[in-house]
């Protein structure tokens, strides 16, 4: 997989933002971004930014978006960036500066973006926690956080699975489809490694 693109990222937290109206909870703009991510790799075989996801307490968290939004372990070229378009504003909340830059991403990504937003506005950060718990990619780990209070690596690839039930319609897919976005994933992924070890 290519490597995490802050910009984009930042950009991911502006539109979230945006679309609350300028103020954004912290716990649904990490969640707003894993529902994003799902249904772009679901129905286009590609990460929309490339970050490192993790299984925690309160569901899937991507970890450098995490601390985008937080404003922490952030590079000086990240924090300057960062600084242009979101504002913390207490330990769980962040504000939108700017306007949002659509230029940074493919059409796909922006369907994507505004999917998530259309299918999960309405619930709160907790309530889109308990919802990313049905989803294979963190309920495979849920037996252990509890007990290590800790973090678990989540794999991309878990994001093609279905769980038993699956309410909402933003990631039914057709099966033959879902199957050859996972391949081409996969296969991605492969031929990005072979070229690195170059």
């Amino acid at each position: 997989m290519s490597a995490f693109t802050f910009k984009k990222s930042i950009q991911l937290l502006t539109f979230f933002a945006n679309r609350e109206g300028g103020r954004l909870n912290k716990l649904k703009s990490l969640k707003l971004v894993w529902a994003a991510e799902r249904y772009h790799l679901r129905n286009f075989g590609k990460s929309i930014m490339n970050d490192d996801f993790f299984a925690m307490e309160y569901g899937p968290v991507p970890s450098f978006t995490k601390d985008m939004a937080e404003g922490t372990n952030l590079s000086l070229k990240e924090e300057d960036y960062r600084n242009q378009f979101l504002k913390t504003i207490s330990k769980i909340s962040f504000q939108s500066t700017n306007t949002f830059d659509g230029s940074l991403f493919s059409q796909s990504a922006l369907e994507s973006m505004e999917k998530s937003y259309e299918s999960f506005q309405t619930y709160d950060g907790f309530a889109l926690a308990n919802i990313t718990h049905l989803y294979p990619e963190w309920s495979k780990f849920a037996h252990l956080i509890p007990q290590v209070h800790s973090r678990m690596d989540m794999d991309y690839v878990d994001f093609f699975s279905d769980p038993i039930d699956n309410p909402f319609d933003i990631f039914k897919q057709d099966k033959d489809k879902l199957e050859f976005m996972k391949d081409y994933f996969i296969e991605q992924n492969q031929l990005h490694k072979a070229i690195n070890q170059l």
